[in-house]
């Protein structure tokens, strides 16, 4: 009876040691929440588009919602351009991007051109700028191990001086063709011809091929693009108003709609990586 009594402590002893050996395994600490931030024009700085952003992807994980800084600035460019009228020349975002990378965003979500024609008539040097300006911030975010995702402008909500009837696709591309010339030409004796307050136009025209060639970029070097023009387009008498720049509630409405929608495609082409 003692013998048993003795072999049955040892045996509790050896458990209760191996229980000790091996504690609970301590709950994993919770992940980071995603850091996005937002950088654009005066459009990106009304901030509508963002808030609606913002709360949906809150709804999404309320327990580690996102945090979402707003970085967008007045008249704010990517080009560096400005147009001979404006009062002090646009602000760059080129110019202060570094200080705000610094602080290592899991996105960064970009939305410039509707700024960087500076409401002039198509020219290849002013595009070029845009095109370079793009380049450095995708350069810049990848070097910081960010994704980015570029919003396509959105429109110019004013069409432009009608056609002829019965002009066809072909016609009107040498009709919009001539007009430019001639506008640029103006351009050239008048440097005060073009600006905000007197575009070019048929300045939704230049940001066509904006949004085109920015397209093109999707998938490569880590981007993903958004095309928030064409659904702004189907509905640009209403997303806009009297305002042909800045769009209204159903404007910013329609941004984030556009965005919210590709947003797990997006996140899912990241994570592959």
């Amino acid at each position: 009876m003692q013998f048993t009594l003795l072999v049955s402590a040892i045996g509790f002893g050896f458990i209760a040691a191996a229980g000790a050996a091996e504690p609970p395994a301590a709950t994993p600490p919770p992940a980071a929440p995603q850091m996005i931030f937002f950088l654009g024009d005066s459009i990106t700085k009304a901030g509508g588009y963002v808030r609606s952003i913002k709360d949906a992807l809150t709804k999404q994980n309320p327990a580690n919602p996102p945090q979402i800084h707003n970085f967008g600035h007045m008249s704010e460019t990517i080009s560096g351009l400005s147009e001979a009228y404006h009062p002090g020349r646009r602000p760059c975002v080129l110019n202060w991007i570094d200080a705000v990378l610094a602080e290592k965003p899991t996105w960064v979500v970009a939305c410039y051109g509707i700024n960087d024609g500076i409401y002039h008539p198509f020219s290849e040097q002013r595009f070029a700028a845009y095109q370079t300006g793009i380049r450095t911030l995708i350069t810049k975010v990848n070097a910081v191990g960010a994704h980015l995702v570029l919003l396509t402008p959105p429109p110019f909500a004013a069409a432009g001086p009608p056609f002829p009837p019965g002009t066809d696709a072909a016609g009107q591309a040498a009709l919009l063709a001539k007009a430019n010339a001639e506008a640029e030409a103006e351009a050239q004796k008048d440097p005060k011809k073009f600006g905000y307050r007197s575009a070019y136009p048929y300045y939704d025209e230049v940001l066509a091929g904006y949004c085109k060639w920015l397209l093109t970029l999707d998938g490569h070097d880590g981007v993903s693009v958004v095309d928030i023009r064409t659904p702004m387009l189907a509905k640009v008498k209403e997303s806009h108003g009297a305002d042909p720049i800045h769009p209204n509630g159903l404007g910013h409405a329609i941004m984030a709609e556009t965005f919210l929608k590709q947003w797990p495609a997006i996140q899912a082409k990241a994570q592959a990586k």
